[in-house]
């Protein structure tokens, strides 16, 4: 997963932006205990701002957010932020192409039915992951 470099001594940060409250306490606490900040937010607008200002090195977004499709936000968020790595939480039915996924700016997507480990894994990688947990 690329995205931006945390600062030496920082904490790597995960920006969550979701509809499902209970899957986001979840990734949150999972995420926190590997280590990392985590900011969750319930909107694209937040998202979007939050992209630019809380400087995350990961960005996961529902592709349910109430106010915006996480599609539509990842695609402004991958052209006002380039580098930054986005993925899509998607249901267990959402078709997640890699073209569809690339179109947006998306790098990877996971099925919220997956849980917190799910995103981990593609994250962190099989390897990364079976070291910190």
């Amino acid at each position: 997963m690329s995205g931006r470099s945390p600062q030496i001594g920082s904490r790597p940060r995960l920006l969550l932006a979701y509809s499902d409250p209970a899957y986001a306490s979840e990734c949150g606490r999972y995420f926190r205990r590997l280590g990392w900040e985590v900011q969750m937010v319930a909107s694209s607008a937040e998202a979007r701002l939050l992209a630019t200002d809380y400087h995350p090195d990961v960005v996961a977004l529902d592709a349910d957010l109430l106010d915006e499709s996480g599609w539509l936000t990842s695609a402004k968020i991958s052209t006002e932020n380039p580098s930054l790595g986005i993925i899509l939480i998607v249901g267990p039915t959402t078709e997640c192409s890699d073209d569809r996924l690339q179109m947006v700016g998306a790098e990877h997507a996971v099925r919220r039915t997956g849980g917190a480990e799910a995103l981990a894994h593609v994250v962190l990688g099989p390897a990364a992951l079976s070291e910190v947990v």
